[in-house]
């Protein structure tokens, strides 16, 4: 067979004719199929691979319009942004203030007080105090009596007094002792009443409960001068001169420490630690010395006039 034209076209047209040759024994052979399969996989990777950017490529689609809420009784809706406004609010009006209640329309309950004004008053009060004693430092001779005091008040926590006082005295079993075992002679003094001035002051107001009740009471000292009348005032100065001038009154003075516990406006109950010295010569002997009377004091007091007038600031 010839072929014909030039020699170039007759090598292509050669060349040509061994590669469709070859392809088709290729192909129809056992590395055919297997070459076949080989394609096939790699088209499909191909196209599982493009898939995602083809995707990608595409326009974003619009989501559907939201649907008004369906609940009934609400009525809101969400679904579109309020455009903001910007006019102030108006604040909203304060509710009405309460209104102080008048004490007309308080009750005694609502009377609510954290700290007292004082109860019982003694301002421009007299008292008037009568009370007993007895004292405490006289081993050999016990003194008792009963005495009465006036005190006016200058103010609530100041006021003077005068006070007299009646004594009796008795012997005591250390006297009989002191005579029969060791014969001794003891010289003493006998008060027979007492006149003194004093002047009260009460630093100290307070209240207390005691078996659910409250009572009020005042702590006072007290301090004065004034005289003593004993057994050997009448006698004369000088033993010598019966008729002579007399001893008269011993000079004294007073201090003292009490409470007052009031029971109502007008009447309390008193108790007092008080000390009077004077000076005297006992009978027997002429020697003087200063003289103590240490006196517990115990008794009740009276006011006038009757009502206190901070009794109604309970």
């Amino acid at each position: 067979m010839r072929l014909l034209g030039s020699p170039s076209a007759g090598t292509l047209a050669s060349q040509t004719f061994a590669r469709r040759f070859h392809t088709k024994r290729l192909d129809h052979g056992p590395l055919g199929r297997r070459l076949q399969t080989l394609r096939r996989l790699v088209a499909v990777t191909c196209l599982l691979l493009l898939a995602p950017a083809a995707r990608a490529q595409q326009p974003p689609t619009e989501p559907p319009p939201a649907q008004p809420p369906t609940t009934p009784g609400l009525g809101l809706d969400l679904t579109a942004e309020t455009p903001k406004s910007d006019v102030p609010l108006a604040k909203p009006k304060p509710a009405a203030e309460a209104q102080p209640l008048d004490e007309a329309d308080l009750t005694q309950d609502d009377l609510v007080k954290s700290i007292q004004r004082k109860v019982f008053l003694k301002a421009h009060r007299f008292e008037l105090a009568a009370s007993v004693f007895i004292t405490i430092n006289d081993p050999y001779y016990s003194k008792w009596g009963i005495s009465l005091r006036g005190t006016y008040f200058l103010a609530d926590t100041l006021g003077i007094s005068a006070h007299g006082s009646w004594y009796q005295v008795n012997p005591t079993d250390n006297v009989t002792i002191a005579k029969r075992n060791f014969q001794s002679r003891i010289y003493y003094s006998v008060p027979q009443w007492s006149l003194l001035g004093d002047i009260e002051w009460s630093p100290i107001y307070g209240k207390a409960s005691i078996f659910n009740s409250i009572f009020h009471f005042d702590v006072f000292l007290l301090g004065g001068l004034g005289a003593v009348w004993t057994e050997t005032s009448p006698t004369p100065v000088d033993p010598l001169l019966p008729n002579g001038p007399k001893r008269g009154p011993s000079f004294a003075g007073e201090f003292g420490i009490g409470m007052r516990f009031i029971a109502l406006d007008w009447l309390s109950i008193n108790i007092a630690l008080v000390d009077t010295a004077y000076g005297d010569t006992p009978a027997g002997t002429t020697l003087g010395a200063i003289q103590n009377l240490l006196t517990i004091n115990a008794g009740l007091s009276f006011f006038i006039p009757f009502k206190s007038t901070g009794r109604e600031s309970e």
